[in-house]
């Protein structure tokens, strides 16, 4: 290269031959000698954000964004790579004001995407992952996108179709296969999933989130001895990986080997630079699993609560609020007396709710074990169905239902036989065991009048305290903060307590703590309630082979045990603003339900 061509030249033409480091090299001189080259900046940028190092990328754009404050093309570069150096919050803004003022340009709607995606907003990063693929449809990373962030959603459906056009381009990438995986995991579709983790490990032996996927499954099918030779000769060939060390930490609570599984994941912690929000998650969590079981409950408290951090606030209290009225108005005790129902007869539907951690796994599994009823795990169905039939009716749920025809009801109700008859054409009776169910107890009572619902009842405080503790889904928006989480349960007992005066369908409450204290009664209970004869493999229920994929997962595979009692007493020092909010809210907290005790 010439001696006369000037430095930012030179630096142009370095890049572009792929000389990186002798481009920055040159740009760096540049600036000495032109110290407000905005072009530079730009290139500089760009040269810092290709080679990993976005807080690099970060300072030269800030640089040349306070030259030019209204260009916003630098603004846009200046976001992707604070979203590269994970610093979400201040790109969010930036990425906002960009998509309006360029809603043609594909590009900003993608990092917006990869914004919310941070932000564990997967809903959201899929709305500007579809508007950036419709600007730019031959763009294949968009389309992939798309997928990934309707499974941060936990929209398993919704993602498929999306992957599987992703991975019929890409049919040699581990990624793209593995990804569709998790598609059919989340819709519970697991022997499914399962050949496509090992297709994945296949194309690449290394994938560490395959393996941590192919272990989950051995485990979520009692073969602990398979899972745990899986991760640790993984973890032996590829170090400790986030996604391995997270199965790895519920292995070493089950086997015992607590320090090792403490030493595992804080080695990882501790070089949390290069660890994502999504990655640090589960090992938070993992790691106040495992100090608990040591007994040293403040560094468990203080596990939990850096996971918790992690979530962004989103919940609205008010808002929650206006659904608890919205719902006790629309299915009042006249409407529900009086609105039309499906008639389509059937008594195999069961309904196992509650909040999330409140015994709706043992439930389940004491349930699944007879041998004419099948737990068919969380499904999705109604809630999905609740907003489907609102929109039907031309408004939104829940006071759109007020206008249910007996057509619409039979409608619903058929689809819903249809997918239960499928999982199950043999059982007498089929559990749907989503918690969150409560929430649509007076839908089920017009699509299945004739279907029993369960209500689990646990302790307030342990009920909040584990759900603290337990990585659930972005989707639980009460769940990381003490004060959202007690008002979101003062919320469930509010609607619990309307829908057990007011409800046309039989409901029976299922109190935790009783269940482990006489398991025998409290199943007979159960089982009589779903009109099933009472067979004696229900009391060993943590033999039956069925998969468990909840959180639950470990605790249903063992007797029952009793150190999940009065748990709360172990952060008695901490949760003072959850005791607090429960009771302003109204819950008692050592009786929350008036219950027939057995």
């Amino acid at each position: 290269m010439a001696d006369d061509t000037p430095l930012i030249a030179q630096a142009y033409e370095l890049y572009k031959s792929g000389d990186s480091a002798q481009a920055e090299a040159a740009c760096v001189k540049w600036l000495e000698q032109s110290p407000q080259d905005i072009p530079a900046m730009r290139l500089l940028g760009t040269i810092a954000r290709e080679t990993d190092r976005p807080d690099k990328a970060v300072e030269a754009l800030g640089f040349a964004l306070q030259l030019d404050p209204n260009n916003p093309y630098i603004a846009g570069e200046l976001a992707a790579s604070l979203v590269l150096a994970n610093r979400i919050s201040e790109a969010t803004p930036l990425l906002e004001a960009l998509v309006k003022q360029l809603p043609e340009h594909a590009i900003s709607h993608y990092w917006l995407g990869r914004a919310y995606l941070g932000q564990f907003l997967g809903a959201k990063a899929a709305q500007c992952f579809r508007q950036a693929y419709e600007l730019a449809p031959e763009n294949d990373n968009i389309l992939h996108m798309i997928g990934v962030a309707f499974l941060s959603a936990g929209r398993g459906r919704d993602a498929e179709p999306w992957l599987r056009q992703f991975a019929k381009k890409n049919a040699n990438s581990s990624i793209a296969v593995f990804d569709l995986s998790i598609s059919l995991q989340q819709q519970v579709r697991l022997d499914e999933a399962a050949v496509l983790y090992q297709r994945a490990i296949e194309l690449d032996p290394d994938n560490a989130p395959a393996i941590a996927a192919l272990a989950r499954f051995h485990r979520n099918y009692n073969r602990y001895d398979e899972a745990l030779t899986l991760i640790t000769e993984a973890l032996d060939r590829l170090g400790p990986h986030p996604a391995l060390a997270a199965v790895y930490s519920r292995l070493c609570d089950r086997e015992g080997k607590v320090d090792e599984g403490i030493r595992v994941i804080r080695g990882i912690l501790d070089d949390s630079d290069a660890l994502t929000p999504q990655r640090s998650v589960g090992l938070f969590f993992g790691l106040g699993r495992l100090e608990e079981r040591e007994g040293n409950y403040d560094q468990a408290w203080d596990a939990f609560t850096r996971g918790n951090q992690l979530f962004p606030s989103l919940y609205q209290p008010q808002q929650q609020e206006l659904l608890t009225e919205e719902l006790k108005n629309t299915f009042n005790a006249w409407s529900l007396s009086t609105m039309p129902k499906a008639t389509i007869p059937t008594d195999k539907p069961v309904f196992v709710v509650g909040m999330p951690r409140s015994g709706t796994t043992l439930v389940e599994q004491i349930l699944s074990s007879h041998p004419e009823c099948f737990g068919a795990g969380e499904l999705l169905t109604v809630s999905q169905m609740a907003g489907e039939l609102s929109r039907r009716l031309g408004g939104r749920w829940p006071t759109a239902i007020s206008n249910l025809t007996p057509d619409l009801a039979n409608e619903f109700s058929s689809r819903y036989l249809e997918l239960i008859n499928a999982l199950a054409p043999d059982a007498k009776r089929v559990v749907d065991k989503l918690p969150h169910n409560f929430k649509y107890i007076g839908l089920i009572s017009a699509l299945f009048p004739g279907a029993r619902v369960i209500h689990c009842i646990r302790n307030p405080l342990d009920v909040c305290v584990s759900n603290y503790g337990t990585p659930l889904s972005p989707q639980h928006t009460w769940r990381p903060r003490l004060e959202t989480l007690a008002h979101a349960y003062n919320q469930y007992r509010s609607i619990m307590e309307h829908w057990r005066a007011d409800a046309t369908i039989p409901i029976l409450d299922v109190v935790y703590e009783d269940t482990i204290n006489d398991v025998e009664r409290q199943g007979r209970r159960i089982i009589d309630f779903v009109g099933l004869p009472w067979d004696d493999r229900c009391l060993k229920f943590y033999e039956h082979s069925r998969a468990v994929v909840t959180a639950s997962t470990d605790q249903v595979r063992q007797p029952i045990y009793q150190s999940s009692k009065e748990r709360w007493r172990r952060y008695e020092n901490h949760i003072g603003p959850l005791i607090d909010a429960l009771k302003a809210g109204g819950t008692n907290i050592e009786r929350p339900f008036s219950v027939e005790r057995f």
